[in-house]
């Protein structure tokens, strides 16, 4: 075209970032695994892991349970309607559960039945679901106390 401009340079900046979180689960336990133990039917039992964000920027968590199972026996107790943190960040996440029927499950790292989803802080954008796995056993408590035969406590 025979245009002849001048060249113009152009700054441009850009920063590359982990997400990076740290969570701790009770006993030390590496396999992201809450164990409830045993329970009653109708009891309610909580248990409790900690989240710490040790990233440069401010993450967002999200729980999800697919299930029926999972989401009628199990609550997430938040501290807030929304689970941000800021950097150097933690806090502590409350898992309830209450059965109505016998239950006994044990998750692995292969199921990913409630999920925690780490969330990029401004954008939202999924950055990595982490598996919660739990271990329980609700059962109703059976018993009898019967005296053997022949015994006679006689009036009392």
């Amino acid at each position: 075209m025979g245009i002849k401009q001048e060249t113009k340079t152009i700054a441009l900046e850009a920063e590359a970032f982990d997400i990076s979180v740290d969570l701790k689960f009770p006993d030390n336990n590496q396999e992201n695994m809450l164990d409830f133990g045993a329970v009653r039917v109708g009891d309610i039992k909580d248990a409790c892991f900690q989240v710490k964000n040790v990233g440069k920027y401010k993450v967002v968590f999200a729980f999800s349970m697919k299930k029926k199972l999972f989401k009628e026996n199990f609550k997430i107790i938040e501290p807030s309607d929304k689970l941000e943190l800021d950097p150097g960040q933690e806090k502590t996440i409350l898992v309830r559960f209450k059965s109505t029927a016998e239950v006994k499950l044990k998750t692995t790292r292969a199921t990913t039945d409630i999920t925690m989803e780490i969330l990029e802080g401004k954008t939202q954008e999924l950055y990595k679901p982490v598996p919660i796995n739990v271990s329980v056993n609700a059962v109703f408590s059976k018993y009898s106390i019967l005296p053997l035969r022949n015994i006679n406590f006689g009036p009392i």
